[in-house]
């Protein structure tokens, strides 16, 4: 390769030579060039003619990351593009030229109402407003937002000042440029003033007269704007940046995120003829841009451009996560290269934390979950995550949550690809969902009836009470389930098992995930792979009992116990003949057939006790009793307060939470019993006995039933105020615990009781 400075001096060689040099290094056409960095061919051109001396930066860093440049010739490359922007600059510097007014600008309307009246004056005439700050991601639209609300302010303030602060040049004005640009473009004299002190009272002084209106563009820090700012006058400031500059006093902030998928479909439909809207679903197509702007912007110019494209042929190209980034192009715009400007501000802990983010599969996550994809703690974690937020890399949620958009997920995922090997990738992969499963299976563990005593695995999170491994549970199952499914997808059986088996008691206290049949269906197929009948009973076991609980299919059930009981005699495996026995006659008791779930009810109690499974005789002879609660009430309380009594033999060999559930059930059987023989004041003694075995919630599903007969018989009984309160406590304790033909059932109950 040739030299990429002159011989004879130390000044960067021209733009054009630069780049024709590496592009035929680089063995690339124009068209091949334009292809892999997303700039259009043209553009290319014109750089290479000499036409175009001093190309964007977004377009420079796409380029550069085409062509590979990395250390000195990557910084040669982008110094030549920063030289023919100086050489080719006027002695009106462009950072004094504000944007255009956008003709098409859509939406948005309660962010530009909120800058107006934030610019408003704060106090008695003459005293200033606070300077608005509007942050937020790439691409989000913060210029256009500042533009339109400015020019709105017209009538109060109608001169109008643009700055652009160049926050993420490599070196951004100083706060005396910003001044001298001001005081230039109000037709004063910016090289009189010398230092910052001359240029903030002439500043001043110029403003204090005359309204105002300031708009300083992509701020790099505090430093830039305070100087601005004036105790006098009328003047109006807002600030864009991708940087919530926590530290500039007295300052307005609204952080500016996508926007409403109503706001985007509205926005394609006036850059696109209205012909071409019509050929396919611009609310799928604003989702693949994730409702940013920039992207909406580029993707409607590339249809608009094209008037033989439909919109299904760009949607159809956006499907595909690999082609994503790159045809979100159109001329001199392009998505990643808006990314990549905050990318390349970052020193390298945070650019591997935000390359490696892209290894979780689910939409949000907290620094726990982040350090386990990195090599930091968690403090040091959420501190870098704090970082990628401040450059709108990350979005900050509560709760210390954040988020990574799709558009930035497949960004991160790209750089993370041409920056570390695929052997560490995928390695670091593995680790991060091994880690997650792990986690998994320690928090499951916490709900099974006797919790195992081994110290967890080092470096997993560990739970000190059920509460905390539930809502780790609960709000991280997007990615340890997606962790599971690439487990199953691996051929890995044992952990999918594992995790499963950990699971399945953590399940009855969470019906409204509605996903507990699908991770079943997993871990059967798994057990069938290992070709162990046993663990195939068992898993098919949790499979019936999801189509019961959970998808409410007693005839899938069915098939699914009958399945597992052939497995279970195949292991000559009593205890899980057992289950399965069990399982189908639940099932057959909901499908109506009470005879043979009678039968199969016996079977689960002569296996259980051939098995010396004191907790499976315990649920068997409870649904051998219940089968009698649908046409002889008075047989099944006499079966149930039996079941009680065995139920005080055997209660100190049960875990509680068992004993709980089946005693609460019990007493909400006979409740119902007495209720169908009219006996209502019977009926409202035994719902309370249910309602005092456990906590408050403790046992939702039972408990919504409790609630629900002592309702109906205070009903019954005319105590109007006494049931609603019931049925009402029925409602939100069987909300996902229980079929929505029940909770009908409640609602119209409720809504009989009169005022």
């Amino acid at each position: 390769m040739n030299s990429l400075v002159s011989a004879s001096t130390n000044t960067p060689r021209p733009l054009r030579e630069l780049l024709r040099e590496h592009r035929r290094d680089a063995d690339l056409t124009l068209e091949g060039l334009a292809e892999r960095s997303g700039v259009s061919d043209r553009t290319i051109s014109d750089i290479e003619r000499g036409i175009s001396l001093g190309p964007q930066r977004r377009t420079m860093l796409a380029l550069a990351d085409a062509l590979a440049l990395q250390g000195t010739e990557r910084d040669r490359f982008l110094a030549s593009a920063r030289a023919g922007r100086k050489n080719a600059a006027p002695a009106a510097r462009a950072v004094d030229i504000e944007p255009h007014r956008l003709t098409d600008f859509t939406g948005r309307e309660s962010e530009i109402v909120g800058v107006v009246a934030h610019l408003a004056p704060s106090g008695a005439d003459g005293e200033p407003a606070a300077p608005v700050v509007l942050c937020g991601a790439p691409g989000v639209g913060k210029t256009s937002i500042a533009i339109e609300a400015l020019h709105r302010c017209a009538t109060r303030r109608p001169t109008r000042l643009f700055v652009d602060l160049g926050g993420l040049d490599p070196v951004p004005l100083t706060p005396l440029q910003v001044l001298q640009s001001l005081l230039r473009q109000l037709g004063g004299e910016p090289d009189a003033a010398k230092s910052l002190g001359d240029a903030t009272a002439a500043w001043r002084a110029a403003v204090v007269a005359s309204p105002v209106a300031v708009l300083l563009d992509d701020a790099a820090n505090e430093a830039q704007i305070r100087p601005v700012l004036t105790s006098e006058g009328r003047s109006a400031v807002v600030v864009t940046s991708r940087r919530t500059l926590a530290g500039l006093e007295g300052a307005r902030r609204l952080t500016i995120g996508p926007l409403p998928r109503d706001e985007s479909v509205a926005f394609l439909r006036r850059i696109l003829p209205p012909a071409q809207a019509e050929t396919g679903d611009l609310d799928e197509l604003a989702g693949f841009c994730d409702d940013i702007p920039l992207a909406l912007r580029i993707a409607g110019n590339r249809l608009a451009s094209q008037p033989t494209w439909t919109v299904e042929d760009f949607v159809g190209r956006l499907r595909s996560e690999e082609r994503r980034l790159s045809a979100l192009v159109a001329g001199d715009l392009g998505l990643a290269s808006t990314f990549t400007l905050s990318y390349d501000h970052l020193a390298e802990p945070p650019r591997r934390l935000f390359r490696r983010l892209s290894l979780l599969d689910g939409g949000s996550f907290d620094a726990r979950l982040a350090s386990a994809v990195d090599d930091h703690d968690e403090a040091e974690t959420q501190d870098l995550l704090d970082g990628l937020a401040e450059l709108g890399l990350v979005e900050a949620m509560r709760g210390d949550r954040y988020r990574l958009h799709d558009l930035l997920r497949l960004y991160a995922a790209s750089r993370l690809r041409e920056e570390e090997a695929a052997e560490a990738i995928s390695a670091q992969r593995r680790r991060v969902r091994d880690w997650l499963l792990a986690t998994t299976i320690a928090a499951g563990a916490r709900f099974e009836p006797r919790p195992p005593h081994a110290a967890p695995a080092a470096g997993i999170l560990t739970f000190s009470s059920n509460e905390e491994a539930r809502d780790w549970l609960m709000t991280e199952a997007e990615h340890w389930f997606s962790a599971y499914q690439a487990a199953a997808s691996r051929g890995d059986h044992a952990t999918v098992l594992l995790v499963a088996d950990s699971l399945h008691w953590f399940s009855d206290l969470w019906l409204g995930w509605g996903r507990w049949h699908e991770l079943f269906t997993t871990s059967a197929a798994s057990a069938r792979a290992l070709g162990d009948p046993s663990q195939q009973a068992r898993h098919l076991g949790y499979l019936a009992w999801a189509q019961l609980a959970e998808t409410f299919d007693p005839a899938a059930a069915r098939a699914t116990a009958d399945a597992a009981l052939h497995a279970a005699r195949r292991a000559d495996d009593a205890g899980e003949c057992g289950w399965a026995n069990f399982y189908l006659a639940w099932s057959l008791l909901h499908l109506g057939d009470a005879g043979a779930a009678h039968t199969y009810a016996d079977a689960a109690v002569a296996d259980f006790a051939r098995a010396g499974d004191a907790q499976g005789e315990l649920q068997a002879r409870s649904i051998r009793a219940g089968i009698r609660s649908r046409s002889e009430p008075e047989a099944s309380i006499g079966e149930h307060r039996e079941l009680l009594a065995f139920l005080a033999r055997v209660g100190d060999d049960l875990p509680r939470n068992i004993r709980g559930v089946t005693e609460t059930n019990a007493h909400t059987v006979i409740a119902s019993a007495l209720l169908a023989l009219h006996r209502f004041e019977d009926a409202v003694a035994a719902a309370s006995d249910a309602l005092q075995v456990g906590a408050p919630g403790e046992f939702p599903s039972g408990q919504a039933a409790a609630h629900r007969h002592r309702g109906m018989a205070e009903l019954a009984l005319g105590r109007g105020d006494a049931a609603r309160s019931d049925l009402t406590a029925a409602l939100r304790l069987g909300a996902g615990a229980r079929a929505e033909d029940w909770l009908d059932e409640v609602r119209a109950a409720l809504h009989s009781i009169p005022e």
